[in-house]
């Protein structure tokens, strides 16, 4: 059985982890497929909500690495090494590498120990696949220091606005955007009937890149308005700042819910808010869309080309109360707009978004370097 190797600095939690294992569960029936972590991942984590069956690794730092981070002395990313999550063996990089047939990297084009992934395949004379994420930073490509991206045989990124830079340079990419990983739990949840929008959401990793804050301070002006409400799903490094922030008691935390609770709580509520300053996707739309419910977006990742034909669902990430007149107007909708939306939004879904049409287009793609 062929062996493929995906690389990337995964974490427990977020949509980069959730696509990662979605890629190694559909091409682990055909190929034995492991996952190298650059960064830590504990051993509760959003991967093995997937598959909790997935080979795993995580990034190895001996003692004597810690104590040089310390004291501030730099380690070489040569002899980087992985240990695996649930058996505790572990590999160098080298050797991830040079047992494999294919490999995948899921990253920025920026980070960490991608040049190092790349340089070492090349070495070994195996096939790259680039699966990009998040927003693709305007570099010079041909600067010399770049060269090393001329070796990757496939870039695959969520949107045609984020390939500009494979265009201009003639790199060989393809387009392929997210789906719901588990659509069997999202199946499982009635279709709402929505008559009025009040019970609005945000649902993702609470850090700055999020923007949340944007949507805690545009309903804090929204306080005279008691049958709106915001719902704040997840936990990260602004949770707290987002807590002191809230000035309106219709503000409500949830925390970190496990999937099924989280999709069980967002299929009860009206409309998801997507604040982000830069996303590849994101994610929460796409489960948004699948069950029916609207959605208002700065005009951020892949989400442009997803609901292109929505023209009402954006408002600019710098005006707060661009925000709260959005919002103003969503809770106006009636019975009938409400449900021409979520009959659009199931259908986009569908019809683009499907994890048999996802799957399909990844199987392709690496059945053509295997």
């Amino acid at each position: 059985m062929k062996k493929i190797a995906i690389i990337g600095p995964i974490n427990s939690r977020g949509g980069r982890e959730i696509e990662t294992a979605f890629i190694a569960d559909l091409l682990h029936n055909k190929y034995a497929v492991s996952i190298y972590s650059t960064e830590t991942i504990e051993k509760d984590n959003d991967l093995f909500l997937v598959n909790p069956t997935l080979d795993i690794y995580k990034k190895y730092k001996p003692y004597l690495n810690k104590i040089k981070s310390y004291l501030g002395i730099t380690n070489t990313y040569n002899n980087i090494k992985f240990k695996n999550i649930t058996n505790g063996k572990f590999k160098s990089l080298e050797t991830a590498i040079k047992e494999c047939t294919l490999i995948i990297i899921v990253a920025q084009l920026t980070s960490n120990y991608t040049k190092e992934i790349i340089l070492l395949a090349k070495k070994f004379e195996k096939k790259i696949i680039f699966r990009t994420t998040g927003k693709i930073a305007n570099i010079n490509i041909n600067k010399h220091y770049y060269n090393y991206l001329e070796s990757v045989n496939l870039f695959i990124n969520h949107s045609e606005l984020n390939s500009k830079i494979f265009k201009d340079n003639n790199l060989p990419y393809r387009i392929i955007d997210q789906c719901v990983f588990n659509e069997t739990i999202l199946l499982e949840e009635p279709l709402k009937n929505r008559d009025k929008i009040e019970n609005f959401y945000c649902a993702s990793r609470l850090d700055e890149n999020k923007n949340v804050i944007k949507v805690v301070k545009a309903f804090n002006k929204l306080y005279k308005y008691e049958d709106l409400k915001l719902h704040i799903i997840g936990d990260g490094s602004e949770l707290e700042t987002l807590k002191s922030s809230a000035q309106n008691k219709n503000i409500i935390f949830h925390g970190h819910l496990c999937y099924k609770a989280m999709i069980k709580t967002i299929s009860k509520l009206d409309c998801l808010i997507i604040s982000s300053k830069e996303e590849a996707g994101p994610y929460s739309a796409l489960e948004a869309a699948m069950l029916g419910i609207p959605i208002i977006s700065t005009p951020v990742g892949a989400m442009p080309e997803r609901f292109s034909d929505e023209n009402n669902i954006w408002f600019n990430i710098d005006e707060e109360d661009a925000l709260v007149n959005k919002i103003l107007e969503y809770s106006k909708f009636n019975p009938q707009e409400v449900k021409l939306i979520q009959k659009r939004y199931i259908e986009i879904y569908k019809g683009n978004y499907s994890k048999k049409n996802i799957t399909k287009a990844y199987l392709d793609v690496v059945n053509l370097y295997l």
